[in-house]
């Protein structure tokens, strides 16, 4: 189940963090010829640059619990075995677990709340509540990533640190 979910959401990751890196980048350039080359600038580019980062960093957060590529302190995976490994992996996709159910709920409950009051956005004139909506779907999408965390440590065999770290050198060559 979980292959299939990956398999699905790798790519509509993939190509989300491309179309919003691109829309950041080139409305940026176009913004900077604008401003220098014509000594003008167009109104609404800040904006949809700055929502396109927001998008993208809630993005990259699923895609970084997927590749593992978080920031993590690896102290105790140096020194524990990898039997205790295993235990800590799990533990810690728990508390993202929580801190996902955190993020989804008062995420989609800003959603919600914004766009009952109607607020618009101050250049696009479009609903706030939209901008607020990638906050809950992050959160859903974290929780689906540490659940196929959990998933992994509980069904692969527990490898120590060393051998962990030649198989991550390994795929990078």
């Amino acid at each position: 189940m979980f292959d299939a979910l990956n398999k699905v959401l790798d790519p509509l990751e993939n190509v989300a963090m491309v179309i919003f890196m691109s829309i950041a980048t080139l409305l940026t350039v176009i913004q900077v010829i604008y401003r220098y080359g014509f000594n003008s600038s167009i109104f609404w580019v800040e904006e949809v640059v700055i929502y396109s980062i927001i998008c993208m960093s809630f993005v990259g957060a699923s895609m970084g619990v997927r590749h593992g590529v978080h920031i993590s302190v690896d102290v105790l995976n140096a020194i524990v075995p990898p039997a205790v490994n295993r235990w800590l992996h799990i533990i810690t996709a728990i508390l993202g677990i929580a801190f996902a159910g955190y993020l989804a709920y008062f995420g989609f409950q800003l959603y919600l709340n914004t766009l009952g009051r109607g607020q618009l956005t101050a250049a696009l004139r479009l609903p706030m509540a939209w901008f607020y909506l990638p906050i809950g779907i992050s959160g859903v999408l974290l929780i689906l990533r540490y659940l196929w965390v959990i998933h992994e440590a509980w069904t692969k065999p527990p490898v120590s640190l060393a051998e962990e770290l030649t198989a991550e050198t390994d795929k990078l060559v």
